[in-house]
Parts: structure tokens; sequence; C-alpha cells
């Protein structure tokens, strides 16, 4: 039952309680002492008549009378045989008990209730002799006042019952209630609803009670504050995390696992089943969930190495003490070695591609200067073309460590870029420009469409990029193609109509050392996008084999205003 309930009716009970006691014990009591006194002054009465008679046989009638009147009764003289001699007062009894006339006859003294009479005997002596004795029958006066009483302290009974009782249940109900709204506020302190602060009302235990639970409730809210921007931050870290981190418990359930775990080892958002708590097994050459156990029972943790079709991993496994109410874990980290492998083979592919080109210029060099150094006679058109192969050969090395040169310089050189308003379709055109001869030499036509804005930009990083893409196009464009410059904005696209690029390699242009099927030495490309991207812009590529490739460069623009 709850307070608000039993406590009112508690205190009206004990109210009703405390009444009824009284009246129980204080008619009791009264009535004790009514009688008692009642009998003494039957009994005062009786002998004061009695008392009368010994002496004056004469002044009995009057003494009679007195006792009657003074009392409200009937005072009777009976003598020795038994006869009522003398009769004073009201009638209370038209005839008196016999045993009353025999006792009284009898000198003997009784003092008993007969009917709602009192009655007393007292005998008379006169001269050391019984000469009978006075009978006195108390009057209505005494009843009269035990019923009035009665009547009264029941009245104030009611009237103590109505009063208290109403106050009992005021401040019963006004105590349930404040004793509510504590419960109300800690039920929504426990529900989570920590802002919720109750009225504390006057300044006694409970109010102080109140205040307790809102300072209570204002200190928690600003622990789970911080632990909630904690949990937001740590989360925000390891979802960002490019290697894969989880958590299981000694039974090997998941206990957490971040964006990049579940993407890498395919676990769902939300687990419904319950064997989808159980930590995956995904890879093909390691048992991912057994090494989980055994470092979990065991402490046998350490470093493996798994394989997902072709992703390789790296598998890190640390034990974790008990904490809260776990009784301990295991700490999963997982690292995607497929990328650092795909570099190492792009470096490893341009270090042979670049001994390659290295090779063939040099040995055609070297082959060139020896059959000039051994001629024996001087011809023109020999040497011309044997100096013509040693150029050509040689532009081409040029061609390479400039390649090389520009990789450095970008990849090492880490200061900013020099920002500052740049005219776009200006730079554009002077790009085109010096790439027009290169052009023509390969039988190519540059054309430059629409009108550029104002950019923000480095005009050299902005320049070596345009060029970048410039001579791309070129060198995968046959004669007779035409290669197009398209602005639009801060937008400017250059599209070749060259055999395009493969689906299986469009993914990976922007790689550094990646040549795919083009040929080339992979850096073009990438040395492009990190330009634009370092300038605060963004660059894509869309290729179709066999029609062409188009790249586009998007920079920040100048607003006006």
């Amino acid at each position: 039952m709850r307070f608000r309930i039993w406590m009112p009716a508690v205190a009206v009970l004990i109210v009703l309680l405390s009444i009824a006691t009284v009246l129980l014990y204080g008619l009791q009591a009264t009535r004790s002492r009514l009688s008692e006194y009642s009998e003494s002054r039957v009994v005062a009465r009786a002998a004061a008549a009695s008392a009368v008679a010994r002496t004056d046989r004469q002044g009995l009638a009057h003494a009679l009378e007195l006792a009657a009147r003074s009392g409200g009764g009937e005072a009777l003289y009976v003598n020795e045989e038994g006869n009522v001699v003398a009769r004073a007062g009201q009638r209370m009894l038209s005839s008196p008990p016999p045993e009353v006339i025999e006792a009284a006859a009898s000198g003997m003294r009784i003092n008993r209730q007969v009917g709602e009479r009192q009655v007393a005997t007292v005998p008379v002596i006169r001269e050391g002799n019984v000469a009978g004795g006075v009978v006195y029958v108390s009057g209505q006066g005494e009843a009269a006042v035990l019923e009035i009483f009665s009547r009264s302290t029941i009245e104030a009974a009611a009237i103590a019952l109505t009063i208290g009782g109403g106050l009992m249940l005021l401040v019963a109900t006004l105590l349930s209630r404040r004793v509510e709204r504590l419960t109300l506020g800690a039920r929504a302190i426990e529900q989570g609803d920590l802002s919720s602060r109750i009225e504390p009302g006057y300044g006694d235990e409970l109010g102080e009670l109140a205040e307790t639970f809102n300072s209570m409730a204002a200190r928690l809210e600003a622990t789970f504050s911080r632990l909630r921007e904690s949990r937001q931050t740590l989360d925000a870290i390891l979802n960002n995390l490019n290697e894969g981190v989880l958590a299981a418990n000694l039974d090997c359930e998941l206990m957490f696992a971040n964006q990049t775990a579940r993407e890498m080892l395919g676990i769902a958002r939300e687990i419904r089943e319950k064997d989808e708590r159980k930590v995956p097994n995904p890879f093909a050459d390691f048992d991912l969930r057994a090494a989980v156990a055994r470092c979990a029972r065991g402490g046998e943790c350490g470093e493996a190495r798994a394989r997902i079709g072709e992703t390789f991993f790296r598998v890190n496994l640390e034990r974790m003490a008990a904490f809260d109410e776990h009784r301990g874990g295991v700490l999963v980290v997982l690292q995607d070695l497929s990328e650092g492998r795909r570099l190492e083979e792009n470096q490893q592919r341009f270090l042979a591609n670049a001994a390659h080109e290295l090779r063939t210029p040099i040995t055609t060099i070297l082959g060139a200067s020896d059959l000039l150094l051994t001629e024996e006679r001087d011809d023109p058109k020999v040497r011309k073309r044997f100096l013509e192969h040693i150029r050509s050969e040689a532009e081409r090395m040029q061609r390479l460590s400039d390649t090389l040169l520009r990789l450095a310089r970008t990849g090492w050189d880490l200061r900013d870029p020099e920002i500052s308003e740049v005219d776009l379709e200006e730079a554009v055109r002077r790009s085109a420009g010096r790439m027009e001869p290169l052009a023509d030499s390969s039988g190519l036509e540059i054309r430059v469409e629409g009108e550029g804005g104002r950019i923000r930009a480095d005009a050299g990083w902005l320049e070596q990029a345009i060029l970048i893409l410039l001579s791309n196009a070129i060198r995968h464009s046959g004669p007779g193609k035409r290669v197009l410059l398209r602005m639009d904005g801060g937008r400017v696209a250059v599209r070749d109509e060259g055999e395009g690029i493969s689906e299986e390699d469009l993914p990976h242009v922007f790689e550094r050392f990646y040549r795919g099927r083009a040929g080339g030495f992979g850096l073009g490309l990438p040395i492009c996008k990190e330009l634009i991207e370092r300038m605060g812009g963004k660059i894509s590529i869309e290729s179709e084999e066999g029609v062409g490739t188009t790249v586009e460069v998007s920079l920040p623009e100048v607003r006006d205003g």
C-alpha cells in the first residue's frame, strides 16, 4: 500500500484509538467513582437518620424528612419486628425487598443496588440493644448526573474526533505529498532524467533531503555530461582510425567494434541474434575466434597475419584486465596491410621501370658514341643521325629526371602554398600555349573553351598541375585527335580523345607509382592531385576505354564583396 494512502489512514486510526481509550476508561472510572460517591452519601444519610433515632424518638420523623429531602431519595424506619414505622420522601420503592426489611430489623448494615436505586441500612441502637434500623433509598440525582456526564463525554469525544482526526488527516496528507514528491523525483533521477529537481518546501528534514537529492542530481548530471563528452570523443577517435578495433569478453562475445572493424569483418550495425554476438571468423588462413579464446583463457596473445580474399591484415591481440562488471576480455587490433603492399609493389615496379627507362637511353647513347669514336671516315649524314639518337635519348633521360624532381618537390617540400588571387582563364591559356609545340609535333589540336573566373590558388602550383594534365592528354592521344580545355567559373576540365583508362585501373590512377596498362611512370596524376588538394581544391576523373578521359579540377572562387 502506498504511503499517501496508509499514512493518513494510520493517523486517523490513532486518533480513533486514543478517543476510544479515553471513552472506555473515562466512562467506566466516572461510573465507578459516582457509584462510590452515591453509596457513601446513602450510607451517610442513613447513618445520620439513625443517630437521631437513637436519642430522640420524637425527632425521628424530622430526621427522616431531612435525610430524604437533602438527598432527593426516600428514608424509612423499620422497628425490630420488621414493620415500617416511619417513612419520608418520595417513594422510590413501592415495597422494599424483604431482605432489606429483615436486615434493617435485625440491625445489619448493607449497601447494595436494588434495581436502579442504591439502598443502605444502618441499625438503631438504644441502650445497647438493637431497636430496628434506618433504610435509605437513593433518588435519581446520581443517575441523572452520570447520564449527563456520559452524554457530554461522548459529545466531547465526537468533537475531538472531528477536529483531531481532520487535523491529523491534513498533516498526514501534506506529509505524504511531500514524501511522494521526493519519491517521484528520486524515480526520475533513477530513470535517467538528471535535470529533474524536487521542490524543497519547508526547511525541515524533508526539505534538507530534497536539497540533498537536488545537489546529488546536479553532480550526477555534470558527471554524466563529462562522461558523455568523453565517450563521444573516444567514439569519434576510434571510428576514424584506419585500424579496426574490437573488444571481446571471456566468452568470445563482442563488447565493442569500431566502424573500421565492422567494415573489415562484415559485422552488422545492430546485433539481434545471440550467435551474432560471437567474434566473427572471416579469415581463410587464421582462426580469429580460437585465437581470442586462447588469449582470454590462457593468456596466449600476440600478433598474426591473416587474409580475406586479396586483402591482407595484421592481427594484434592483447588481454584486458577485469573492469566494471566484466571479468576481463581481449582487445583485437586489425591493420589493413593491402595498401602498404600495393604501394610497395608499385614502388618496386617503379624502380624496375625507372631502371629500364634509364638503361635503354644509356645503352643507345653509349652505342652511338662508340660508333662515332670508331668511325674511320667522317660521314656527316652518319654523324648527324647518331647525334640525333644521342640527343633524343638524352631528352628522354631529362624527362625522367624532371618527373623524379617534381615528385621530390611535391612529396617532401612541406611549405604551404602561396595562395593569392589568380585569373584561371589566363593561367589555362598560358599553359595551353606552352604545350602547343608538343601538340603540333604530335599532330594534335588544343582548344580552349568557356570563361574562367578568379580563384584563390598558388599560381606556380596551378600552372604545374595544368601542364601535367595536358602532358598526359597529349601523350595518350593519337594524331588527328583533339584536347579540349573547358572552363566554367572556378572549374577547368581537360578532355582528350585517347584510348581511355580501364575500369580496373581507374580507381588507382591517383596512387603513386601505379602505371596500369597506360604506361608512364605513375607519378603525374598523384602529383597533380596533391597540388590541387593542398590549395583547397578538388580533382576528379572520368574515363571510358576507347573513348577518352576527362579530368576536372575545381578551386575556390573569389566572391565579390
